[in-house]
């Protein structure tokens, strides 16, 4: 897929991945996409959405004061809720979802249809594709989590910040657009700016990405070692071979036994 990156992952680590390894990097963007709508989708509802292992985002209703005059507006927002195993070394906004505010479970039925991707293999994708994302923030690899028409999360200096697109903030307030715009984290560019182009210019965007196995170090030794053993046996079967012809008496070596046709032509009489 035209913009995609490589992502490597040990022999080891490969076992936690079956499903990313078997998708496309085409389906693995359909399914994320499909995420990114329904969520939407939920927050023009007054909803939120879990995304397991990853976070919650929501429509929130909330009174934004101007000129001493409250306004009510509706923003979108994003409540972090990976496990601590992960956060160690990661900080975040503290962003608290009031409790009157439904929160819905992603609706896999739905997302496979709107992806073509089969229904068992669309929650291991979500899953797999968290823990993968999880799994680059602990090694502090500098890739942002795009989600369509919705916004990016980034990670800089352990500080992990979901920022919404203008474009989003405005879908769901278009009342009090630029007010709503003060009081909530958006991102600055256009959501463009991670196209297919996105990789030509270094920027690796999740989930456009491809995932491939890399040999470890040990296993890439092993398989030297392997190799030069191979070539020395060879070299040592050709020495072998050479060191018996020497050892041959000469007579050995020079006796030959005719063949028939030498024979026949010793039988014939001379022409003379």
């Amino acid at each position: 897929m035209e913009g995609c990156w490589t992502v490597g992952v040990s022999l080891e680590l490969a076992y936690t991945f079956p499903t990313l390894l078997e998708l496309s990097t085409e389906e693995i963007v359909a399914v994320w996409d499909a995420v990114s709508d329904y969520i939407l989708e939920q927050m023009k509802l007054d909803k939120g959405v879990l995304v397991p292992g990853l976070g919650i985002f929501a429509g929130v209703r909330e009174e934004v004061h101007s000129k001493d005059e409250g306004i009510p507006v509706r923003r979108p927002v994003f409540q972090l809720d990976i496990g601590v195993l992960w956060l160690q070394d990661l900080q975040s906004p503290n962003d608290i979802i009031p409790d009157d505010v439904k929160i819905e479970p992603l609706n896999y039925r739905q997302l496979s249809r709107a992806s073509g991707v089969p229904l068992h293999m669309v929650p291991r994708c979500v899953r797999e594709s968290v823990l993968l994302y999880c799994h680059l923030l602990r090694n502090k690899e500098p890739v942002s989590f795009v989600f369509k028409n919705i916004g990016v999360m980034t990670c800089q200096d352990d500080f992990l910040l979901m920022r919404f697109f203008c474009s989003c903030i405005a879908e769901l307030e278009s009342n009090a657009t630029v007010l709503t715009l003060f009081h909530t984290r958006f991102w600055t560019d256009d959501s463009a700016d991670f196209g297919p182009a996105s990789a030509a210019r270094g920027i690796r965007v999740f989930p456009r990405f491809q995932l491939t196995v890399e040999e470890s170090r040990a296993e890439a030794a092993t398989e030297k070692e392997a190799a030069v053993e191979q070539k020395l046996s060879r070299e040592g079967s050709v020495g072998r071979l050479l060191q018996r012809r020497k050892t041959l008496p000469p007579s050995m070596l020079l006796q030959r036994k005719p063949s028939s046709r030498q024979q026949d032509v010793a039988k014939e009489p001379s022409a003379r």
